[in-house]
């Protein structure tokens, strides 16, 4: 699994300190289009995403674009559909007691984390935290 450059993983992982206030007085450019929205989770995904863009110098690729607008009636985005077919995949990173976790969605539509593949979210949240939970609610994915 490719891992971010130190740096940048230390300044996505610094956004989980940040309230939404603080987000949008650090990041103004970055949530230039983000207008009212006073939802911490949101933001912080929203410049994690454009602090990867602007490191890769590309946006990502248009159907994970399209799967990050997806709405599946009410149940969040459509992961099966969210690995470009140049192999691009959409990394989910929650950062849970102090430690960075980081799952990969595969071109299968399971996910990867610590180089096992899972058939869930469920059920590598369930191995992080050692209790169930909802893997899309434990990802920041609704």
């Amino acid at each position: 699994m490719e891992t971010l450059p130190k740096a940048l993983a230390d300044e996505i992982e610094c956004l989980e300190e940040l309230d939404a206030r603080a987000l949008k007085r650090k990041y103004p450019a970055l949530l230039s289009d983000a207008g009212d929205c006073s939802a911490s989770g949101i933001l912080r995904s929203i410049v994690a995403y454009r602090l990867q863009e602007k490191h890769y110098g590309r946006p990502l690729a248009e159907d994970a674009k399209s799967w990050l607008e997806a709405d599946d009636g009410g149940d969040g985005p459509r992961l099966r559909t969210a690995v470009s077919g140049s192999g691009a995949r959409a990394r989910l990173v929650r950062v849970w007691k102090g430690v960075r976790h980081e799952a990969v969605v595969r071109n299968d539509g399971r996910f990867e984390y610590n180089g096992e593949i899972f058939n869930s979210l469920s059920a590598i949240a369930k191995v992080i935290t050692g209790t169930h939970w909802n893997g899309r609610l434990f990802f920041g994915i609704k």
